[in-house]
């Protein structure tokens, strides 16, 4: 393309892209948005990656920013990949990215990356600033539980609050250093913290036993002080296994995030390097970065003054109401926040730009998903309730209450078969736990299979059983579910999962030394 285009409408875009529908109203006004900092907050199915490949189309059509100009960052290489493909597309049918071939030696477009990817390039190019190596290798889950567990076999020192199993203490373990590293604190600021909570716990127990001495009072006190003590013995297995991580030139992709925003905090003409190199940045699942993420990006795109980086075009998008990061030390203040990490050059408040308009679900769905969702809404003002598109169907949301869980199953294999139309993929079934959703899968597939189907069980079946949280829920019933609403009617849609936990018991059974039991899956 060799001069901007003029796009004044909504329909000027939908036909410059080539796209089936203009942009609504709402995606209008975040993809037109002024070069500055703004927060687009997207509620669930209300298009944000297409939001994000217009607001690109637009920038690099108009002639605002060169298509090499372009960053945009997000959590998953698979969510990184088809981000990358979106953009590439549209810019290709916008004719604002040349397509390889003769007489086209290279085609510079927009660099899509996850937010590790994108660390461990600074630290590559910018590393040595603050003295780290290039070369260190990054470890996977797998090595990383090795390591753990090496350090947890070489400890040597009393332990008399760490009586768990092993493979337990090196999940623990892990943990720890883990949200040190999100978190950007070091072992001396934890203690200190825990210090200053054991002294105020200790001195409660003194009070009530001169008091009434009640024992229920009593004994959840010295619960907290006693996990306070279980703590600072996990402290020095962190310092041991951070210490062999150090002796080895490893590091895990905690510290890449950490690295990075070291890097950025201490040396700020990095900052100044790659405000240069992309005038426009895009955040996405912004809910979901960790404290150390935040801080990175911050301390890069912006400062104290213009000159420093105050007021350059940031744009995050993501929901306070869809985080699920929180286990691993993402922080959804990061999105409340944006106008205090990332403020404008000129003082006032960067725009908030809503999404409401879901384009997945059916009326009587959204309509429940709104009067659940209440309690989050009052709490996160920036989200709004989800609208239904013009045209959507009514819907449907059925309740079943079952007296024990082989009823429900039985219940659930009825439901999959009658849901079924075209393929099995497109049914999703959302369940509490891991342990229910195996129990799920396993018989929901076996009917699948006995049902007169052209598609194979192995390839549809199981893909349609989606697990969209992987935790363990202490004090909630584990034995049933009562209630299973499902819901019909719409496209249904899920979430990233956090990668599953696996049960690393059966490991710990093995003959072999404890050091063995990093053989766990990625």
């Amino acid at each position: 393309m060799t001069e901007p285009l003029t796009i004044r409408t909504p329909a000027d875009l939908q036909r410059v892209m080539r796209s089936d529908f203009p942009p609504s109203d709402e995606q209008w006004a975040a993809i037109t948005a002024p070069l500055e900092p703004a927060v687009v907050v997207a509620g669930a199915g209300s298009g944000k990656t297409t939001l994000m490949a217009a607001r690109v189309v637009h920038l690099v059509a108009t002639g605002q920013v060169r298509p090499e100009e372009v960053l945009g960052l997000t959590f998953t290489t698979k969510a990184a990949a088809e981000l990358r493909e979106r953009i590439r597309t549209a810019l290709e049918r916008a004719g604002a990215l040349p397509r390889p071939g003769p007489g086209v030696e290279e085609v510079l477009e927009p660099t899509v990356v996850t937010y590790n990817a994108y660390a461990a390039s600074l630290l590559t190019d910018h590393g040595l600033r603050i003295g780290h190596e290039p070369d260190t290798r990054v470890i996977t889950d797998a090595s990383r539980y090795q390591l753990g567990a090496r350090a947890v076999d070489r400890h040597t020192a009393a332990v008399r609050h760490l009586s768990d199993h092993p493979a337990t203490v090196i999940q623990n373990l892990l943990a720890l250093e883990s949200a040190m590293s999100e978190h950007l604190v070091s072992a001396e600021d934890v203690a200190r913290v825990d210090a200053d909570a054991r002294r105020g716990f200790a001195g409660a127990i003194d009070a009530e036993r001169a008091g009434k001495d009640r024992k229920t009072y009593r004994e959840a006190l010295e619960r907290a002080i006693f996990a306070i003590d279980r703590r600072a013995e996990l402290l020095d297995l962190v310092a041991a296994y951070r210490r062999l991580k150090a002796d080895l030139g490893l590091m895990d992709f905690s510290d890449q995030i950490a690295l990075g925003a070291r890097l950025a905090s201490e040396q700020p003409e990095v900052g100044a390097l790659e405000r240069a190199r992309f005038k426009v940045v895009l955040l996405d699942e912004y809910q979901d970065t960790s404290v150390a993420q935040a801080v990175m990006l911050s301390r890069l795109f912006s400062g104290p003054t213009v000159a420093q980086g105050r007021g350059h075009p940031v744009t995050a998008v993501g929901d306070p109401n869809q985080a699920i990061y929180g286990w691993r030390g993402a922080s959804v203040s990061n999105i409340v926040n944006f106008a205090d990490t990332f403020p404008s050059a000129t003082g006032s408040p960067p725009r908030l730009l809503p999404l409401t308009v879901n384009r997945r679900s059916e009326v009587r769905i959204l309509e429940v998903a709104n009067r659940l969702a209440a309690p989050l809404y009052a709490a996160a003002p920036q989200a709004r309730p989800l609208q239904p598109q013009e045209g959507a169907g009514p819907g449907t949301v059925d309740v079943a209450v079952f007296e024990t869980q082989s009823d429900e199953l039985s219940w659930l294999v009825g439901a999959v078969r009658d849901a079924h139309q075209r393929q099995w993929s497109d049914i999703g079934v959302l369940t509490r736990d891991n342990a229910h959703a195996e129990v799920r899968a396993s018989k929901t597939s076996s009917a699948c299979a006995l049902s007169r189907v052209s598609t194979p069980m192995s390839d549809h079946c199981r893909a349609g059983l989606r697990r969209p949280h992987l935790g363990r829920h202490p004090g909630r019933d584990r034995r049933t579910l009562r209630a299973a609403p499902t819901a019909r009617g719409g496209r249904g849609g899920g979430g990233a999962a956090p990668p599953a936990r696996r049960d690393r018991q059966r490991l710990a059974a093995h003959p072999a030394r404890r050091a063995a039991l990093g053989d766990r899956p990625a």
